[in-house]
């Protein structure tokens, strides 16, 4: 994404060198594209960090296994998780000296799935939001220097004010149908067919004055739509008493994706140098700093994004009717992307638990990865995406009665790392990014 955004903006790197502050085209990404596990769907499986490839067998198997639905023990309606979803990164040291910092927040139904029993079948409907981010902030600075390659034209001149409004708006939708069967005794297979849709709009508005009484404005926009269709292949094996595996593969295939974007920027009474040959440009040689404007112009890409195999593998240990430990591994291969960023292969983990305190209440914990898909940040280079990994844990609480259950719990991550905020600069800067989320579910069986 950030190559996209880039190579989308080039036009506008003239006006975006008044200093090295200013942030269109700044590396911002869709969605958190550097990261594939940004939010932990269903109750029972986000309770346990994500852990549940080789469990499954609620409605939120549909998303994690679908073959493990094959052994839900009734007719089940799950309800939904409703969740809220906070995501905050910092930046140090971006824009004059300070840091940049950027905020989503999000409600959102997290899932919602129904199971039912068809002969020796088990069918269902379900419904995940995997990713999610709503950005929207206003920030303002002041008494910012110029750049060293425009102040030499501008000398003595300051940025009085520097404003930037900002909205980043990402969801992808996963629904579709599942089927799963037992093929043999203790073996079990099954397929969820989602309908993938991701929307996503970006909205950047920059405004800045000079202590010349000079002034920049530039505004970006860009839509992105995409259709496809995620298909996931689960297996289920029990070997022995008390143990079961599980394994699931999934791959995003789009079928139509369209990008819009449009830019629109003016510049006045500030000196630029913007064909690089040493001298001031001075385009109506009237010994007046140019003016420049570019005027609505949409332009329309249909290019499709490329999206990684991903294959989850896991393994469950029943101690007790009321005790579980299970534990996954997920892997996200290696993907070549040029118009929206190649990523690299990521694998993350997760571990979870599950105890019933008694026939009323359960209490599940657990512990996740949320690795980078990007390379390290390293020296002497620019436009590199930033590298955070992240590392989280979660808890949650059920309580049930005959045929319903309650479930309240969050989950947290953590990490540090680098980034390169600045599009064609060569600095690199200190981020951190903090996520969070509080759910709440209900489920009836019946």
């Amino acid at each position: 994404m950030l190559n996209s955004l880039i190579a989308r903006y080039k036009g506008l790197l003239c006006l975006l060198i008044l200093t090295p502050l200013i942030l269109a085209p700044f590396s911002v990404s869709f969605a958190d594209e550097y990261h594939y596990n940004n939010i932990l769907v269903g109750d029972r499986a986000s309770g346990m960090g994500g852990a549940y490839t080789a469990v499954s067998d609620d409605p939120t198997g549909m998303y994690y296994n679908p073959s493990g639905i094959m052994y839900s023990t009734m007719r089940n309606l799950s309800a939904s998780v409703n969740a809220y979803y906070n995501l905050t990164k910092k930046y140090e040291s971006v824009i004059g000296g300070h840091g940049w910092e950027r905020k989503s927040a999000s409600l959102l139904p997290n899932y919602f799935g129904i199971i039912q029993p068809l002969g020796k079948l088990k069918v269902g409907f379900s419904y995940a939001v995997p990713d999610s981010i709503q950005e929207d902030q206003d920030q303002t600075f002041y008494n910012l220097p110029l750049d060293p390659t425009v102040e030499k034209f501008n000398t003595g001149v300051k940025i009085s004010k520097y404003i930037i409004n900002f909205n980043n708006d990402d969801n992808i939708y996963n629904f579709g149908p599942s089927i799963a069967t037992e093929i043999a005794k203790d073996f079990s297979a099954g397929l969820t067919l989602y309908i993938h849709h991701r929307r996503s709009h970006l909205i950047i508005n920059e405004f800045l004055t000079t202590s010349n009484d000079g002034y920049a404005w530039i505004n970006n926009y860009s839509e992105t739509n995409e259709w496809g269709v995620k298909p996931i292949l689960g297996l289920m094996w029990s070997p022995i008493e008390k143990i079961s595996i599980g394994l699931a593969i999934s791959k995003t295939m789009l079928l139509d994706s369209v990008t819009t974007s449009q830019k629109t920027s003016r510049r006045e009474g500030i000196w630029v140098d913007n064909n690089n040959d040493g001298i001031a440009d001075d385009i109506d040689n009237n010994g007046i700093p140019d003016i420049e404007y570019t005027p609505p112009d949409p332009k329309r890409k249909d290019t499709k994004r490329k999206y990684p195999l991903q294959v989850n593998a896991g393994i469950a240990y029943f101690p007790s009717k009321s005790f579980l430990i299970t534990g996954d591994l997920s892997y996200f291969s290696k993907t070549d992307d040029y118009a929206f960023g190649n990523k690299e292969a990521v694998l993350n983990a997760a571990i979870g638990t599950e105890y019933y305190m008694n026939r009323n209440w359960a209490i599940r914990a657990g512990l996740f990865t949320n690795m980078a898909n990007t390379h390290e940040v390293n020296s002497g280079y620019s436009n590199q995406p930033e590298h955070i990994d992240l590392y989280g844990g979660s808890l949650s609480l059920s309580r049930f009665t005959k045929n319903t259950s309650v479930t309240l719990g969050g989950n947290m991550s953590y990490g540090t790392g680098k980034a390169q905020v600045v599009s064609g600069s060569s600095s690199i800067q200190d981020a951190n990014a903090f996520a969070w989320t509080l759910f709440i579910s209900s489920s009836y069986s019946y």
